[in-house]
């Protein structure tokens, strides 16, 4: 969601979420979120249902948030990546393992520096940043995609 928050503030400066419209968002990007990045999503129904809008309406925000966003609902891996840094960053008690850390030398560099290739040999041909989940709390240890892994951990204090 942040991306799109994000992807829409940079197209339309005077975009704009207010409490009178949130939930609105919330819906469609969910809706189009859902349809463009997984195979199994809920029909239209459900997602009007549980946004407490009608079906007409969510059609009609589904098609103006993609016109909105150009059509572009899945991020390009190295976004994906600065918002992982983004977030360790700001998270106290975390560090990315095999980079500084520090932002602006690690993203002039490459934005996949640091990303240590999987030895599992998955066979996707190096597609999708992976990320390896250490330091405490729920997931700890576990790992998202297949052939790349991100790490970061949680210092001690």
């Amino acid at each position: 969601m942040v991306y799109y928050i994000d992807r829409l503030c940079a197209l339309y400066p005077a975009f704009i979420i207010s409490s009178l419209t949130v939930h609105r968002f919330l819906i469609a990007a969910a809706t189009v979120a859902s349809k463009g990045l997984s195979d199994s999503f809920w029909t239209n129904a459900t997602y009007a249902r549980v946004g407490g809008i009608s079906l007409r309406e969510l059609a009609l925000l589904e098609m103006e948030f993609l016109v909105r966003v150009q059509w572009r609902i899945v991020p390009k891996p190295e976004v994906l990546v600065d918002y992982y840094r983004s977030l360790v960053e700001r998270s106290e008690g975390y560090v990315i393992e095999g980079g500084s850390g520090s932002g602006e030398s690690d993203r002039s560099s490459s934005s996949t520096s640091g990303v240590n290739k999987s030895e599992s040999g998955s066979g996707s041909g190096g597609r999708g940043a992976g990320i390896i989940a250490t330091g405490g709390g729920a997931g700890s240890g576990s790992r998202a995609g297949s052939s790349h892994s991100r790490s970061s951990t949680r210092r001690s204090s």
